[in-house]
């Protein structure tokens, strides 16, 4: 059975790298900030190799300059085809 540790935000910005080890062998955190959880950290599904199969590249930032207003329809369009 794999249970989720709570963790402060404070905690995994001083530790991050603890966490990702934790995570990466399969671990779960939930992480608070002034008593309310923000967000919970678990293993990706996703191999080690990016599993590119199930991901769709909508935009390379690193070579395109684009507007939001742009990106949101590059977007829009790549969930209508799915």
């Amino acid at each position: 059975m794999n249970t989720t540790t709570i963790i402060k935000s404070r905690d995994l910005r001083d530790n991050m790298q603890g966490v990702a080890d934790a995570v990466a062998q399969g671990k779960s955190f939930l992480v608070m900030k002034q008593s309310k959880p923000l967000f919970k950290i678990i293993k990706s599904d996703v191999d080690e190799w990016g599993d590119k199969g199930n991901w769709t590249t909508v935009v390379d930032f690193e070579k395109d300059d684009i507007t939001v207003d742009d990106f949101m329809k590059k977007l829009k369009k790549v969930q209508n085809e799915r």
